[in-house]
């Protein structure tokens, strides 16, 4: 559960809205769909992953245009792999510490850029795996040079894999979101590549933001869950021309700067703005 919580926080500091379907839900109301591991494992207890059966949904899934993202550890399997992610599983990778180093563009990621976790346990829940690569496009390497980031166009839609369990790992550092950190950019890169477009987000991963929308306009609400003051920049992609921030004292009007506004907000602050087109 604890992979599941991180992969939720990951998400809403990507801007986007997430929440726990099931297994046997209606995915195709969801445009992203993010399974990390240990759902992806085959050795857990009975409920902590899918069973194999759900692959062929996901495959129809994926090429009627859905997005979805893995992240396996060396225990985790599925079948026909390479029809879905363009890879498939050969071996353990059995290490101490991963480096991802991406290879291209992706995002707002340059190549070069890396990005570096402990691996908390020497156990096949924490180690990675080692990727033949059949058909994607390799994203991102490991300390070793192997693929670590595949990204595969199925159909009409589009996956990305993870050679290691990166949610795991982040689950096993204490107030990880206290402290800079960027695998919400993995997300974030996901998303842009889809083509999939926040309704509003902020340009600060600590400042989460939900919409409540009428007809012609609405509320955001806008909660900063850092402990530093920031000066964020909402951005939204409705034709919206008049926002006002709700104060006790009264309402007060934000100047928009073409498809977005700045605001400030303290340490754990939060913020009601009403929109309107």
């Amino acid at each position: 559960m604890s992979s599941g919580l991180t992969t939720f926080i990951l998400s809403r500091r990507a801007g986007l809205k997430a929440d726990f379907p099931s297994e046997y839900a209606d995915w195709a109301k969801r445009p992203m769909l993010f399974m990390p591991s240990p759902i992806t494992s085959t050795g857990d207890t009975f409920l902590a992953h899918i069973h194999s059966d759900f692959y062929e949904k996901a495959r129809k899934y994926v090429e009627n245009g859905g997005l979805l993202y893995a992240s396996f550890a060396s225990d985790g399997a599925v079948p026909e792999m390479a029809f879905l992610f363009g890879a498939r599983l050969v071996d353990r990778a059995v290490s101490s510490e991963v480096t991802l180093k991406f290879v291209v563009p992706f995002g707002d990621f340059k190549p070069g850029e890396t990005l570096h976790y402990t691996v908390p346990s020497a156990t096949t829940e924490s180690w990675g795996t080692l990727l033949e690569v059949t058909g994607g496009k390799v994203i991102a390497v490991d300390q070793d040079g192997h693929p670590a980031l595949v990204a595969n166009t199925l159909g009409s839609g589009k996956t990305l894999l993870s050679a290691y369990p990166l949610e795991h790992y982040l689950a096993n550092v204490p107030a990880v979101f206290d402290r800079p950190e960027d695998t919400h950019r993995i997300y974030a890169a996901f998303r842009d590549w889809a083509g999939v477009k926040p309704v509003f987000r902020a340009d600060r991963p600590s400042v989460e933001v939900s919409a409540l929308n009428g007809d012609r306009r609405g509320y955001v609400v806008v909660v900063n869950h850092g402990d530093q003051t920031e000066n964020v920049k909402i951005f939204t992609i409705l034709p919206v021309h008049a926002v006002t921030r709700i104060l006790p004292e009264g309402s007060k009007p934000i100047t928009m700067e073409g498809s977005s506004w700045k605001m400030n907000l303290g340490p754990y602050e939060g913020a009601i703005v009403e929109w309107k087109q």
